[in-house]
């Protein structure tokens, strides 16, 4: 989209319109955002069409979480007690975006704190499933094209897990890749933030944007065929049939497409980071969010009390001996990466449950959040229910750009495939 406007193809009011039009349309049913400005965003489309490209982002609008300051819309973070708290400055993320031209639209719907309460939003798909949280608005907003790209972040699953449940591409970051200021902490050594889109090219520009880059491909995939290994990983019986499914389907399309594609054995070590990063997770927001209940328990979920709660109860020793795993895991990881360039495993365990109570099994991503380690969900393949299904590919640890380069082909020959 940034390629069309520079290009003179379509003008950044234009897309602002249809996407207006689009949110009037659907907003009262999807649910997506907490806060827009149509008028304020319209005005700015103007401007940028109007005035000479102020950077790669030139005339874009982009979604922004409900958990990331903007100094132009209130941040709540998905609570009532800070509902209408209106920050006086934008997220580092926010602030180069808009110096890149991007057009920040609205707020989106978060859980509460990012973390398992559901906020309004529905699936677009479906609007009795969940979108999948604690990125939900911006998943459901980019899904239903009321916008193209949005903000999105990831403690446990909350960035692949939305994005698969609502048929987009999710991009999560190596942990550490792009500054957290104005965003809220949850679990730090968990949080990262990451986008979604309808087209994964736009994820490679984000980056750079954030980066200080440009973007890069570090794969050379006309030089070599992509290494690609299937890891069915210590939960691959806990997904349903479909997804199992839609994974191996995939390694055979990829194969055909000229892939190497092979199979990992999952080491023992993996089948301890689900509850390690359950334990990490729980012990690093108790402490992060002591404050909160402290003085608003009574209006705090039940499930962000009981989190708390057993953070609170987790000893130091114990968190020591979940990283301990962690670390244990990254090394044996790294060593697997000697053979494979990507791993691909299932983003959820199936298409979004139905039911708005809750936001679905985060599962298939704790472990690999754990080990900081660069994810992509591409949609691929129905459901039972007609609902959107999504592989995950994974990356070693820093390797973004290879990530992106590989998930491009990836995305390519699935898509270009998919009846």
């Amino acid at each position: 989209m940034a390629f069309q406007i520079r290009t003179g193809k379509v003008t950044s009011e234009a897309i602002m319109l249809a996407c207006i039009e689009r949110i009037e349309q659907r907003e009262a049913d999807v649910g997506a955002f907490v806060h827009y400005d149509a008028n304020a965003a319209l005005a700015l489309a103007k401007q940028a069409d109007s005035s000479a490209a102020k950077g790669p982002l030139h005339g874009v609008p982009f979604a922004v979480k409900d958990i990331i300051d903007t100094d132009m819309f209130p941040t709540g973070w998905g609570t009532p007690f800070y509902d209408g708290y209106q920050p006086s400055r934008n997220a580092s993320c926010v602030e180069l975006f808009i110096r890149a031209g991007a057009i920040p639209f609205g707020k989106t719907v978060t859980t509460e704190f990012a973390y398992f309460k559901p906020g309004k939003t529905s699936n677009p798909h479906n609007l009795n499933h969940t979108p999948g949280g604690s990125s939900s608005g911006s998943a459901a907003a980019v899904a239903d094209n009321m916008l193209p790209f949005g903000f999105g972040s990831q403690t446990a699953a909350s960035l692949i897990r939305p994005a698969a449940y609502c048929g987009v591409a999710g991009y999560k970051a190596s942990h550490g890749s792009f500054d957290l200021q104005g965003v809220m902490s949850l679990s730090p050594s968990l949080d990262t933030l990451g986008f979604l889109a309808r087209d994964i090219e736009d994820f490679e520009l984000a980056r750079s944007v954030l980066c200080g880059s440009t973007p890069a491909k570090s794969i050379d995939l006309e030089a070599a065929p992509l290494r690609i290994s299937l890891f069915r990983g210590p939960h691959w019986h806990d997904g349903s049939l479909e997804m199992r499914d839609v994974c191996s389907r995939a390694m055979s399309e990829l194969k055909v497409a000229g892939a190497q594609t092979g199979e990992l054995a999952c080491p023992e070590v993996f089948k301890l980071l689900t509850e390690a990063q359950k334990t990490v997770m729980a012990y690093e927001v108790a402490h992060a969010r002591i404050y909160e209940y402290s003085h608003y328990k009574d209006q705090l979920s039940l499930q962000f009390k009981q989190l708390v709660e057993s953070g609170l109860a987790v000893s130091r020793s114990d968190f020591e001996s979940a990283c301990t795993a962690r670390d244990r895991a990254a090394r044996i990881l790294e060593t697997m990466f000697i053979d494979t360039d990507i791993i691909l495993t299932p983003a959820a365990p199936g298409e979004a449950p139905l039911g708005l109570d809750a936001t679905g099994d985060p599962l298939f991503s704790r472990g690999w959040n754990l080990l900081k380690v660069p994810c992509i969900s591409i949609p691929y393949g129905k459901g039972p229910n007609g609902l959107p299904l999504s592989v995950q590919l994974v990356a070693r640890m820093g390797a973004d750009d290879d990530l992106l380069a590989a998930a491009k082909w990836v995305d390519r020959q699935l898509n270009d495939l998919t009846i």
